[in-house]
């Protein structure tokens, strides 16, 4: 307790020439009323320039019970988990002040009875974004990339005060992801993009940041998206159909080829049940964007979704699936790193090597800007080179 009321001095005659710091102080006290039990409630009093604000505490005494001198609960029953709470109150008062101290920000009481009934970090970065995390209203998968990333940053540092942070401090934990963690420059840029959100929340709510937000810039690698070729696709559609496909491949590879057909994300399929797939064409909402579209199942499609009669029924985790997945590829001999989101690739570049349109292939992909949509034009760009073979002007024997 002395070393609480040593900060608790500090905060509360702190004044600089802003007059942003002035004194307010607190202390605790017992109601004269009483309830039909006869016991009274405590509160809290807090004073800044002429003002008191009081908020009511959740513990009820007899008023014989109370001393006034040490603002505490005498010797009765529960007196000491009571105590313990008005201690732990003055505590979370002490660092309250402090975070607005540190955040050059002014501190009414409204302000403090606010901080304490909410009790939102606002001087440790880390416990700010979890606790946004926590209180959010996102998709469940949104959440769980949201802590993966702010767990992975608790892992270099547990605790990081908004004072910490600075553009150099961010090229430090991007140099940790790439050399300590392994992951890779698509990684990193997810991972930032997340973070930047919590930088952006955090200056909406008004913590002080100790660097310009705008400088923080998150530029998306260049990086060219893994996709498979009409013959790959169809050797995985011959291992789907085979009597000697093992019988844990049917369900992760109808998954896919799923993806191969619509070009809907994995946690769109993980949201489909198959009633939701008995028509030719079908509704439903993207789990990222919350934009509502259909879908058509082609002939092909129908056949593979027959087939395989658990497929929307039983599920596997995201992790299973492309586990599963880099599997398949080496049976079936496919050179590449397959995952869930090849599928989806698959599905844009097979329509842009067959003359569709970019417009069209936006609104089944369900972007809302044609700019990510354009990437996959650039892919299918390489493709056109193989038409120079046309250009002959030799005579031929």
């Amino acid at each position: 307790m002395n070393h609480i009321k040593t900060l608790q001095d500090v905060f509360d005659t702190r004044r600089d020439t802003k007059k942003i710091f002035v004194a307010m102080t607190h202390n605790f006290a017992i109601r004269n009323d009483k309830r039909k039990d006869g016991k009274s409630l405590l509160f809290l009093i807090i004073r800044k320039n002429g003002t008191k604000k009081t908020m009511n505490l959740d513990i009820k005494i007899e008023q014989k019970y109370w001393d006034d001198q040490k603002k505490r609960v005498k010797k009765s029953e529960n007196f000491e988990s009571f105590n313990i709470i008005l201690d732990t109150i003055e505590a979370k008062i002490t660092i309250i002040k402090r975070d607005f101290f540190l955040a050059e920000k002014v501190l009414t009481p409204e302000l403090l009875i606010d901080a304490l009934n909410n009790n939102i970090p606002e001087f440790d970065f880390i416990s700010f974004c979890l606790y946004h995390i926590d209180n959010s209203v996102l998709a469940k998968n949104t959440i769980k990339q949201q802590k993966t990333v702010i767990n992975k940053l608790k892992e270099y540092r547990k605790e990081i005060p908004f004072s910490m942070l600075s553009l150099d401090f961010f090229d430090k934990y991007k140099k940790y992801l790439l050399t300590k963690k392994g992951n890779s420059d698509p990684t990193c840029f997810t991972d930032f993009k997340v973070i930047k959100k919590f930088i952006n929340l955090a200056d909406d709510r008004g913590i002080k940041l100790p660097f310009d937000k705008k400088k923080f810039i998150v530029q998306e690698p260049k990086t060219i998206p893994t996709f498979l070729l009409p013959e790959e696709v169809s050797k995985l559609v011959q291992y789907f159909f085979s009597e000697f496909i093992a019988p844990i491949h049917s369900l992760p590879l109808g998954y896919f080829l799923f993806s191969c057909y619509t070009g809907l994300r994995i946690s769109d399929i993980q949201n489909l049940k198959r009633k939701d797939i008995e028509m030719e064409v079908f509704n439903f909402s993207h789990i990222k964007s919350k934009n509502f579209q259909p879908m058509r199942i082609n002939d092909e499609l129908r056949k593979i979704i027959d087939f395989c009669p658990s497929l929307f029924v039983d599920r596997l985790s995201d992790q299973k699936i492309n586990k599963h997945l880099k599997t398949i590829a080496v049976n079936c001999r496919i050179a590449k790193n397959l995952t869930m989101h090849v599928g989806r690739h698959t599905f844009a570049t097979t329509i842009l090597i067959n003359d569709g349109s970019i417009a069209k292939l936006q609104k089944l992909l369900g972007h809302t800007k044609i700019s990510n949509t354009m990437r996959y034009g650039h892919l299918v760009d390489d493709d056109a080179l193989s038409e120079i073979e046309k250009v002959t002007f030799f005579k031929k024997e």
